[in-house]
């Protein structure tokens, strides 16, 4: 049964949450605190999935008590309720809250984003690896890039531009922006899914705060390395993954939305393996057992974590309110005929007379939809991903060893992986 715990000073506060929460609450042991004091010593003595605080109580404010509890139950998730007079006190609890909700938060949203973020955990066996996970303060960027943002941001005519074009070449700079401009304290009708569009959100005021005052960014050395791969080389090839993927979707005559962010989805589809930076006397356990056993580094990674990298990345996206079609494309970027499986499984098991709304992943099953119509995103990505791993092609080629073919086949999408592959190789041209 998971726990959850509502920190709120207002009893009528309490009464709303009773009411809202009443038809998950034989699925769910819920708590109320009305104080952050209140909320640290339930906590010592109980362990919980989810804390949901109010921004605003006396002696102890929201921010303060999720800091205080990521250090002390970092397997906790964390989400702030707030409002719109909260802006500067909001900005303080970037690092500590995975999630922002405004007040006054209607049911449905509360449900569906505890529930979401609920079923997001099941992706994961590996506990160890979830307190890694939320307890993540920042990812470290590129270094280059990390220097760029420093340096433009310092300059007194810092460029609006300039700023959201450096973050969209970053993994890290890009999933911490949009997990900001995402959240439900911007109040946005529409998710973003475009870094340079979410900096133009933010402003220029917002962002030196993030970046000069808070420090929501951070470097990692130029030798950094995970699985003997320099973490440079896998920046190179999250860019192009994003790029290829783009292309892929561009030439199959998507709109806009659709390219940007089967983009974005590329660029943060290894995100996980930054995870694994921060966790190294399991992830380095990783490539002896490919070696010794030959298989792949991913299959290894399912081995010795129980997990891979992909259900990591997804993951911590999904605790930051990215966007569901990404996080599922993180998810299944590997393996995408999972997603499928995954599908028909929670649509069998679904009652007969109640619909199934979310999938093993917590995301809705409608997804089946998007993949039995034209390319998706995870489509674009998968394809990319694959194809960047494959040395070389000719016009002949007609085997793809790293493409899920049994998935696209499914989609009697097979026969335009030639075509793909000639945008594969341009993409390459370009970045040599």
């Amino acid at each position: 049964m998971r726990r959850i715990l509502i920190v709120d000073d207002e009893p009528k506060i309490h009464q709303e949450f009773k009411k809202t929460l009443r038809p998950v609450s034989q699925e769910w042991s819920i708590e109320y605190a009305a104080s952050a004091k209140e909320a640290l010593n339930t906590m010592s003595q109980s362990s919980y999935d989810v804390i949901v605080s109010d921004m605003q109580m006396p002696e102890m404010d929201g921010a303060e008590l999720l800091g205080i509890v990521m250090e002390l139950y970092p397997e906790t998730v964390r989400i702030i309720l707030s409002d719109h007079s909260d802006n500067e006190t909001v900005l303080r609890s970037v690092k500590s809250a995975h999630q922002f909700l405004m007040k006054p938060c209607d049911a449905d949203t509360i449900k569906h984003t505890i529930l979401r973020t609920c079923k997001l955990q099941d992706l994961l066996r590996n506990k160890e690896l979830k307190k890694v996970i939320t307890g993540i303060k920042e990812l470290p960027s590129f270094p280059t890039m990390y220097g760029l943002i420093i340096k433009e941001m310092q300059s007194p005519d810092a460029s609006l531009k300039k700023v959201g074009y450096i973050i969209s070449q970053d993994v890290s700079m890009s999933a911490k922006i949009l997990q900001l401009v995402n959240s439900a304290f911007f109040g946005l009708p529409r998710k973003i899914v475009n870094p340079q569009q979410a900096a133009i959100y933010l402003g220029i005021d917002t962002l030196k705060a993030l970046v000069l005052s808070i420090h929501v960014f951070s470097s990692f050395p130029e030798d950094s390395k995970l699985y003997g791969f320099s973490l440079s080389e896998m920046w190179r090839h999250s860019m192009m993954t994003g790029r290829l993927a783009r292309d892929i979707v561009r030439i199959e005559k998507a709109d806009k939305e659709a390219e940007d962010e089967a983009l974005i989805a590329g660029i943060l589809h290894d995100i996980g393996k930054l995870i694994l930076l921060k966790a190294p006397d399991q992830s380095g356990k990783v490539p002896d057992f490919a070696e010794d056993s030959g298989c792949s580094l991913v299959e290894a990674e399912y081995a010795v974590l129980k997990t891979s990298h992909a259900e990591l990345g997804a993951y911590l996206l999904g605790l930051w309110g990215l966007p569901d079609n990404i996080v599922e494309t993180v998810a299944f970027h590997h393996y995408p005929s999972k997603l499928i499986e995954d599908i028909f499984v929670s649509l069998h098991q679904a009652s007969s007379k109640t619909e199934a709304k979310t999938s093993v992943t917590g995301l809705k099953p409608h997804s089946l939809k998007k993949l039995l119509k034209g390319v998706s995103t995870l489509t674009a990505v998968h394809v990319a991903n694959s194809l960047l791993y494959q040395k070389d092609f000719t016009y002949d080629t007609t085997v793809f060893p790293h493409v899920d073919m049994l998935y696209l086949r499914t989609l009697n999408l097979a026969e335009k992986l030639p075509w793909w592959a000639e945008c594969c190789s341009k993409v390459r041209s370009e970045n040599d």
